[in-house]
């Protein structure tokens, strides 16, 4: 089994397992739609955000954040679009997602994130052990992986979270286009910040992603 999972923040934990256990007579609703967009914002924060803070000032760093910005806000305006009111099925299955996506790892802390193919996790891994011995890696295969990667994520976090919404027809047309114009605009970041980072940056790169991908 291998897997991919971030460190929620506080307020996003103690919401995600709110909304799971549905205690304290909660707005499931608002409930589930606060942690939809704060798992949106905290995703690209730890992918890219929390990578590049550590690059020097550059023209590539201040690219990276423009891009990952326009991901971040293009993503909250169709969440925006396609979050609601739902029926109790709706909202059972919303918490069935999230139950999926709350887990645990080997050290007892606590991760969002998902399941995903093996091969991914261990070619990520290999790259990650190569760069962070300041060793040089196939930058087209790096770059390859990273899209997998982010198809994944956005298969979960998009896709099968859409799934849990009673979306009318209109709605569901709308996602299927989000997700699809998501995948290409994270496609177009990844060719335009990987394959240009240099050894230092992906050093930093490697050593602050090996952290979020697990193998059992």
């Amino acid at each position: 089994m291998a897997y991919f999972g971030f460190i929620p923040s506080e307020q996003l934990l103690q919401q995600t397992q709110q909304f799971i256990s549905k205690k304290n007579n909660v707005d499931l609703h608002t409930l589930r739609n606060e942690v939809a967009l704060t798992i949106n914002q905290e995703i690209i924060d730890t992918l890219v955000s929390q990578v590049i803070v550590n690059f020097p000032d550059s023209e590539k760093k201040q690219t990276a954040a423009k891009l990952a910005q326009f991901i971040q806000s293009s993503v909250a305006v169709l969440l925006k679009q396609l979050l609601g009111k739902a029926n109790t099925t709706s909202l059972q299955q919303s918490i069935a997602f999230s139950k999926q996506s709350l887990f645990k790892t080997s050290n007892h802390d606590y991760r969002i994130g998902h399941e995903l193919p093996k091969d991914i996790v261990i070619n990520l891994k290999q790259h990650f052990a190569a760069l962070k011995l300041g060793k040089k890696v196939n930058m087209q295969v790096l770059t390859a992986d990273y899209k997998l990667f982010a198809d994944e994520v956005i298969r979960h976090f998009m896709h099968q979270f859409y799934k849990t919404l009673d979306l009318g027809m209109i709605k569901r047309k709308t996602a299927d286009i989000g997700c699809i114009t998501t995948t290409k605009a994270v496609h177009v970041a990844i060719d335009k910040i990987i394959p240009k980072l240099n050894k230092d940056e992906l050093k930093v790169l490697a050593t602050q992603h090996d952290m979020l991908f697990f193998t059992h």
